[in-house]
């Protein structure tokens, strides 16, 4: 058997992948920050997600400069402990990142779900679930052995459970998280059909959501190598195809989570000028009346009043006095005179009122929430 090391080529793979989501992330904080003017608790747990993956990352660093990768009887006893214990300190810390990028977007669906509580339970529990169970999973990774120390160095004496139960435990949670991708795959399709928006964003939107199809085949593969975790007599060289997945799956988590939320910073260059500043207004006799613009995003809005599908044309003006001797005849008299003057609202052309509904759609989209 050669000394063969894959380490370097696992190590360049990683931080690769960490490098794209982290870039991802960034912009995605900046849409967040300067296009939309709102950090929402998504942005939050997708930057957790992204903390405890690269946490996870650098430890399984130390571990590949230890000896993971190579077969362990090329190793010296004192590294391959090394390189276990990094290993294993590793694994809370990249169940924690694809869980907190699930309940990430978990949340994001929220913002479209409306008024549905069928939808709202469903995602209620993904992140219930989701929560639970990888919490779980890593208190039996801690506690398997009654000195913890046990698990990479076997001169620390103490009773340790089978490898098999970590393995098993580890089937049953890679399940559970596979049918949560599933899950966060295919429900875009049934919110964005109950969405008023033309059929063309619906499918860029789905398309958009749909990206954890790619983490469920991560999972998936992951979950297959588990069974590596239970062959200690080569673990430092089998146990690298299952850090291989178990990275892969973490990055992709972000990755897939965030995505969809760089919508607005794509729309903000290319819509049209005419919604990208306090460009329609509502005229009151000629004059322009106020705007409303959030306090903390670049791109202008004019919600007038309830509501801003047209403009609006105001003109007072004096009947021929049938109107005028309606309305007063149902007017108590006084000693004075009362004078009641009709107004009269005129829209613009359909046309231009679907063009305002378009664009308040666009600008709710920017918002992530939809009425």
């Amino acid at each position: 058997m050669n000394d063969t090391n894959i380490g370097p080529k696992v190590l360049a793979a990683n931080w690769t992948e960490a490098g794209i989501a982290t870039v991802i992330v960034c912009v995605r904080m900046f849409t967040q920050i300067k296009v939309v003017g709102r950090v929402g608790i998504d942005d939050y747990l997708i930057l957790l997600a992204l903390a405890t993956a690269l946490i996870n990352t650098s430890l399984i660093t130390g571990a590949i400069h230890w000896g993971i990768g190579r077969h362990i009887q090329f190793l010296e006893p004192t590294h391959i402990v090394t390189a276990i214990r990094f290993e294993f300190l590793a694994q809370p810390w990249g169940i924690l990142a694809p869980t907190f990028a699930r309940v990430s977007f978990s949340f994001y669906l929220m913002k479209f779900v409306g008024q549905s509580k069928a939808m709202k339970w469903v995602l209620w529990q993904v992140i219930i679930i989701q929560t639970i169970s990888n919490l779980v999973t890593i208190i039996l990774i801690l506690v398997q052995c009654q000195h913890l120390a046990s698990l990479w160095d076997p001169s620390v004496k103490g009773h340790c459970w089978s490898p098999k139960i970590q393995v098993n435990s580890g089937y049953a949670q890679g399940a559970i998280n596979t049918f949560h991708d599933l899950l966060l795959t295919f429900l875009p399709l049934f919110i964005m059909k109950n969405l008023s928006m033309k059929l063309r964003v619906k499918i860029i939107l789905v398309i958009l959501m749909s990206m954890s199809i790619f983490v469920c085949v991560a999972s998936v593969i992951k979950t297959i190598t588990l069974g590596n975790l239970g062959k200690r007599a080569d673990f430092t060289y089998d146990t690298t195809f299952f850090i291989i997945w178990f990275t892969i799956e973490n990055y992709m988590s972000i990755t897939a989570a965030s995505i969809p939320s760089l919508r607005p910073l794509f729309l903000s260059f290319t819509r049209k000028p005419t919604t990208l500043d306090n460009s329609y207004e509502m005229r009151s006799g000629g004059q322009r009346s106020g705007y409303l613009r959030h306090p903390n995003s670049r791109m202008s809005k004019s919600w007038a009043a309830s509501h801003t599908t047209a403009h609006k044309e105001i003109a007072a003006h004096s009947g021929d006095g049938s109107s005028e001797d309606d309305i007063l005849a149902a007017q108590p008299y006084n000693n004075g005179i009362t004078k009641t003057t009709n107004v009269a609202i005129q829209y613009e052309s359909e046309k231009n009122i679907n063009d305002v509904e378009r664009a308040d759609m666009d600008e709710q989209m920017y918002h992530g929430t939809l009425r």
